[in-house]
């Protein structure tokens, strides 16, 4: 067994529970500290959000009507590794949005980041939608290569990231 095969049969995919709020905030700011370049929301932004805020994010993410909250956790201890969410568009009813895909340093070239994504696509199309749209930062040619190995092609749509006006975030599609 391969050092990213073992790791990957320590971690699990899970929809995150209405009752994790507080986690998920922290995976969320973790994610932002790591990361900052590649969300549209900088982490000043997200410490600021009041409580109420992520009381309702989360239990609706946990509900997967609107969204789906999913998170990479250690089987062994259960500390979170990762996180996705998918959002259904809110005028096409076929059509939803992979946001927020990060993968802990330590977990990453686990498989993660792939099985985070696969469980949004089960949700989606267990939703009816047939399109996945997402945006990554025209510099991040890690997440770059993972969507595309992942069979999401650029659409050729680019606009500035909100967080970061110096950067462009491309807009890739996935046919469910």
């Amino acid at each position: 067994m391969t050092q990213d095969q073992q790791a990957s049969s320590t971690i699990t995919i899970r929809r995150a529970r209405a009752d994790e709020m507080t986690a998920f905030r922290a995976l969320r700011l973790r994610a932002l500290a790591d990361a900052p370049e590649a969300f549209s929301t900088t982490l000043a932004e997200a410490e600021a959000m009041p409580a109420s805020i992520w009381e309702q994010r989360v239990p609706d993410g946990a509900a997967g009507v609107k969204s789906v909250m999913m998170v990479a956790a250690d089987t062994s201890t259960d500390a979170w590794l990762g996180m996705t969410v998918g959002v259904r568009d809110r005028d096409d009813a076929a059509l939803a949005h992979v946001v927020s895909v990060w993968v802990a340093p330590e977990a990453r070239r686990s498989g993660a980041a792939r099985r985070l994504l696969e469980a949004v696509h089960d949700w989606a199309r267990a939703c009816g939608v047939r399109t996945m749209r997402l945006g990554v930062t025209d510099t991040n040619a890690a997440a770059r290569r993972l969507y595309q190995g992942a069979d999401y092609r650029e659409t050729g749509e680019s606009h500035p990231l909100a967080a970061h006006p110096g950067l462009h975030e491309l807009t890739m599609t996935f046919d469910l």
